[in-house]
């Protein structure tokens, strides 16, 4: 294929653009994360906040990136033909925003596997795991590399970290569906919402796996261009928004009723949030923001639960620990699963 400005920079030049609307999601998603899960789970938390700050950085070199070649550089054959420093820095950031979006869905696929198999979420960790050579191999490379022809000396690398990025996260979905399909109670209440949230992990996975085998399959078309780095440029925003969008989503899934109407779902997360679902007289009423309601229902066979006589007809665990409350989970409990994919 002919190398030119439009398949090179231009293609570039776009991919940053599509990533700062993405950012503009992440923005969003990260505000009301924080406006609506106040007391969520401490690692959550300081994740976000951690994948919000690693976002910025990554788009504000992807743009010094862009800047340096199609404005300083303006006009310099030699000079767009350098990989800037800001290209390669960009580069490292993009590997530790994919590492660490995979390793907290990895938790969650510890947690929910723990209960049932030994071997299978170890698996799924050890897989995740390996990700991080080729990433700090891929970061290396590109940091040796002085110009973009030089790419070609690495492209086994390149093909290594855009398949395996793939195929961790085809990994991970399949593991989480298949342990939450495993932890379907019977109630059909319960277990259309467990529907709901496997139909969430796999577009999720969808869309991440998606996009890296495109980036993938244009660096096999077409390596001497740069289509492959405008759909890498997406990447990170869409790992981001991935994993904050199954944040944000528990309070609308709790907040809908099941069929008959009576019983909520969150028993399933049993996250305290600073919304109607923990009032300020349960809070008083029990050291755990979790009120102390008279009347038991027993939907599962190793936990009860309370059932709150309020609009929400909220279900709780009636002695849950501190831990369990703070990371939004109560072990034991085929009802609880679903809090660990989400």
């Amino acid at each position: 294929m002919e190398v030119t400005l439009g398949n090179t920079m231009g293609a570039a030049f776009i991919g940053a653009m599509i990533a700062a609307i993405l950012y503009g999601v992440t923005n969003l998603q990260a505000f009301l994360y924080y406006q609506n899960y106040r007391n969520d789970w401490y690692i959550h938390k300081y994740s976000v906040a951690l994948l919000w700050a690693l976002d910025t950085l990554h788009l504000s070199l992807t743009i010094a990136a862009i800047y340096h070649y199609l404005i300083r550089s303006f006009g310099s054959l030699e000079a767009v033909q350098l990989v800037v420093w800001s290209f390669k820095l960009g580069v490292a950031i993009n590997v530790i925003i994919i590492v660490a979006v995979q390793t907290l869905y990895a938790l969650r696929v510890w947690k929910l596997g723990r209960l049932y198999h030994r071997i299978w979420p170890i698996v799924v960790a050890t897989i995740v795991a390996s990700g991080y050579a080729i990433g700090i191999i891929l970061a290396v490379k590109t940091y040796e590399t002085s110009t973009f022809a030089d790419l070609s000396t690495i492209s086994w690398v390149i093909y290594a970290a855009f398949a395996w990025t793939t195929g961790i996260d085809v990994v991970i979905a399949i593991a989480m569906c298949y342990y939450l399909t495993r932890s379907k109670s019977g109630l059909s209440g319960t277990d259309s919402k467990i529907v709901m949230i496997i139909r969430m992990v796999l577009i999720s996975g969808f869309l991440t796996s998606a996009c890296s085998l495109t980036a993938l399959i244009t660096y096999v078309a077409m390596p001497n261009t740069l289509v492959f780095l405008g759909i890498e440029f997406l990447l990170t925003k869409l790992y981001i928004n991935s994993f904050l969008a199954m944040l944000n989503a528990r309070k609308s899934i709790r907040e809908t009723d099941v069929s008959t109407g009576l019983v909520s779902f969150s028993g399933i997360f049993n996250v305290p949030t600073n919304t109607s679902e923990v009032g300020q007289s349960n809070d008083q009423a029990s050291p755990h923001g979790l009120g102390e309601s008279k009347t038991a229902v027993p939907i599962s066979p190793l936990s009860p639960y309370r059932k709150e006589e309020n609009s929400q007809s909220k279900i709780y665990d009636p002695n849950p620990s501190v831990d369990s409350v703070d990371e939004g989970i109560l072990p034991h409990s085929h009802m609880n699963m679903g809090a660990y994919a989400v």
